[in-house]
């Protein structure tokens, strides 16, 4: 019957194991992703390896102490040789620390996207604040030119509107090409 328990133990550590090796692949291929992109999908992905991380943490955190009162136990009473109770502990910790390594990658991971979804959204409000000062430009030309007061240039003039037109439209198309050379995601 201890046999079985031991050959029991052993088996779930060793899918332990390979679970974690594929959790380790998966954090490995999400550090590359968060190194290129933003995207959600990718964020869900963080956010799905982390949950089942923390449920296997608290799984075996909870189970550990178990263990050894029943390794304790198995000791005392001479059911089982000290040795296979302690190689078994040793797996259970060696499983309980890439678990918690493999949670501290994933928090900072989740660091890096975060971090990297700020600097893309402060380059848009750059690229932003930039696209507003287009489109006030002309706005504000034309509001100075349509006060009512005296002496203003091309008033005399019948194609004083059009030049006006001409002018600002000129403005905003150098203003707008000066912006687009303008590198905002670096």
């Amino acid at each position: 019957m201890i046999e079985t328990i031991f050959q029991s133990l052993c088996i779930q550590i060793k899918h332990l194991h390979a679970e974690l090796v594929t959790i380790k692949q998966k954090i490995d291929h999400l550090d590359q992703a968060a190194r290129r992109t933003t995207k959600t999908k990718e964020l869900k992905k963080v956010t799905d390896l982390t949950r089942q991380l923390v449920y296997l943490k608290h799984t075996l955190d909870d189970q550990t102490p178990s263990l050894e009162e029943f390794g304790n136990y198995l000791v005392e009473n001479k059911l089982a040789n000290q040795a296979r109770v302690k190689s078994i502990m040793t797996k259970q910790k060696r499983i309980t620390k890439m678990i918690h390594v493999y949670t501290d990658l994933l928090n900072s991971i989740s660091g890096l996207f975060t971090a990297m979804m700020d600097s893309h959204l402060n380059h848009l409000m750059k690229y932003l604040d930039s696209a507003a000062l287009v489109i006030a430009l002309p706005a504000l030309i034309s509001g100075i030119w349509g006060m009512n007061v005296g002496g203003l240039p091309g008033k005399e003039n019948e194609n004083g509107f059009w030049i006006l037109i001409i002018f600002v439209s000129l403005l905003t198309i150098g203003w707008g090409i000066f912006l687009k050379s303008k590198k905002y995601n670096d």
